[in-house]
């Protein structure tokens, strides 16, 4: 991955275009300071910048050696005083958002437009001219390739699939017939969007394969992790919502439905047919049930299993923490007891009131 150096007034003007003029930014000091890298405070020197988030490293930044130190106004004020030193400050309001932005400048990824000559584009494929088609893939009859994306080695891109402008596919992802990638999207290795949904139908004992004929449709600026499977539709597509962040190793089942900005750790697992929401946070190894809908701004912890949801958004953690083993062979045998425990303790509650019946004729 290349490297890139800015100067810091001309990056923070960039930075404002991509996040839409979200991020408020305001240089302390010097502009055109040039800067190229970020670097912990401790460690950063010439051309560096360092962030602050962490209240920990507040003594680290103040003696840093850093180039640019970007930090919100307040902590700015709490680690300097209200004089601001003679440095270049960046005071932003989320210098963690500034990193992220900043470094997809400092860091593009590399293209070099064209196809390569051991590529295979069937005759029938469009690919834009600023686009790349790296060796070894393959795009077939039908297919898009929209402006400066990158089909890197080994990817397969089927028949009549759409890859948007701007969106990057690493080595050796897979892109199934039909299905829709957005712009500024990342894809990356191993991923295999638009596979055969699990659908079988039981007759007589057996499974019968039930054709999948919906597509996979992903929104602009969504991501997909190494090795996930995002499974196309049977009737109707399977659907990724814009800006949503997909971890790796993660199976999203055939119809799903995820919402806008919604981010998923490694390993969820979502049956088919299943609603999600917007802004819908998913920890890592969740497992949900299908047929069912998760509202909007709800959160699930990791490691629950989801069999169902109400009407109204919540945080759900179901996972069961790590215990010793003596405990645990303990914690396991009362739990496959509690059948009978339950019985048990009807019963005793019966005996209990028929008791306090007989206490009260007493009484009386």
């Amino acid at each position: 991955m290349s490297e890139k150096s800015f100067v810091l007034s001309e990056l923070v003007a960039l930075i404002a275009e991509r996040s839409k003029n979200r991020l408020a930014m305001r240089i302390e000091g010097e502009g055109s300071v040039r800067v190229s890298r970020f670097m912990p405070p401790q460690h950063a020197g010439e051309g560096d910048m360092s962030f602050l988030s962490d209240p920990a490293y507040a003594e680290a930044m103040k003696a840093s050696a850093a180039s640019v130190l970007v930090m919100r106004e307040k902590d700015a004020r709490a680690v300097f005083g209200e004089a601001l030193p003679a440095r270049t400050i960046l005071l932003c309001d989320n210098p963690y958002a500034f990193f992220a932005f900043a470094s997809q400048f400092l860091y593009p990824v590399e293209r070099v437009p064209g196809i390569h000559p051991q590529a295979y584009v069937e005759e029938g494929a469009e690919v834009d001219p600023t686009a790349t088609v790296d060796v070894f893939a393959v795009v077939r009859k039908g297919a898009k390739i929209g402006a400066n994306a990158l089909i890197s080695a080994g990817v397969y891109v089927g028949e009549n699939a759409v890859v948007g402008a701007d969106t990057v596919i690493y080595p050796n992802a897979v892109l199934y017939h039909d299905t829709v990638v957005g712009e500024g999207c990342c894809i990356q290795s191993g991923a295999v969007l638009g596979g055969d949904g699990f659908g079988f139908a039981p007759f007589q004992g057996e499974w019968v394969k039930i054709p999948q004929r919906g597509r996979t449709v992903i929104g602009n600026d969504v991501e997909v992790g190494a090795n996930t499977t995002i499974d196309r539709g049977a009737l109707e597509d399977t659907t990724v919502g814009e800006g949503t962040k997909i971890d790796n190793q993660i199976q999203l089942g055939h119809n799903d439905r995820i919402g806008k900005h919604c981010v998923m750790a490694s390993c969820v697992g979502i049956a088919g047919s299943t609603t999600v929401g917007d802004h819908v946070m998913i920890g890592g190894a969740a497992m949900i049930n299908g047929h069912i809908t998760i509202p909007s701004g709800s959160a699930i912890g990791p490691a629950t299993a989801v069999t169902g949801w109400g009407k109204e958004p919540k945080q759900l953690t179901g996972f069961f923490p790590a215990l010793g083993m003596r405990e645990f062979k303990l914690t396991a045998a009362t739990i496959t007891r509690l059948p009978e425990m339950r019985k048990e303790l009807k019963s005793l509650q019966r005996e209990v009131e028929e008791l306090k019946a007989l206490i009260r004729k007493g009484e009386a």
